[in-house]
């Protein structure tokens, strides 16, 4: 099977040799038993920082660290792909709407400029959190999430891009802006979909 095994760097150094042990040998022994039992797992492992780095920091088995590096994948920040936002965004709308029994299936397109423009520095787990906040606290029968239910601390953020209003609740007095803003959210959509222009409007709806 497959064991995948996500911030791996927060395993502590004395179970990452248990589980260099593990792979070096193919054998576990589980636990209250004196017998050993042969696996054969391939593990995945996920984490937010480079492994490379916490070897540097003493934080990381380098052994288990060479043990792992077989097939390393790196994935782009999220801020580095914004054109994977609406789908990611559309896709834990679906989610949480069906979770908590509610009939939101879009977004308007000031909140989807919003989150093209947010830095993201949480990556995806920013965002998801970010979409099952928005769910949770839309009214019940909202079938179109605004920047109307945006928390505070999102509305009037500090450290905003430039070209987002400071004041979300104000951009309807300014055109030139949202016009702009969805002008990018257009590229971006179309970005998203390889130039399908269905599937842009899709992502746009």
């Amino acid at each position: 099977g497959t064991l995948l095994m996500d911030e791996i760097t927060n395993l502590p150094l004395e179970m990452q040799a248990k589980l260099l042990r593990v792979l070096q040998g193919g054998e576990i022994r589980p636990l209250g038993s004196n017998r050993t039992r042969q696996v054969n797992v391939r593990v995945i492992a996920a984490c937010s920082v480079p492994l490379v780095q916490a070897v540097e920091a003493g934080d990381f088995r380098e052994d288990l660290y060479y043990r792992l590096n077989i097939y390393p994948i790196d994935v782009p920040a999220l801020q580095e792909r914004r054109e994977d936002i609406p789908t990611l965004a559309h896709y834990f709308l679906e989610n949480f709407a069906r979770k908590q029994g509610k009939p939101a299936e879009a977004f308007s397109r000031l909140l989807l400029a919003f989150m093209l423009h947010h830095p993201w520095r949480g990556n995806i787990r920013e965002l998801e959190n970010f979409i099952e906040r928005l769910v949770t606290v839309a009214p019940a029968d909202a079938r179109l999430l605004d920047e109307e239910i945006l928390p505070k601390e999102f509305r009037n953020h500090a450290a905003r891009p430039a070209g987002m209003p400071a004041d979300l609740s104000t951009a309807q007095s300014l055109p030139e802006s949202l016009a702009e803003l969805e002008k990018q959210l257009i590229e971006q959509a179309l970005a998203a979909s390889e130039g399908n222009k269905s599937r842009a409007a899709r992502i746009l709806r």
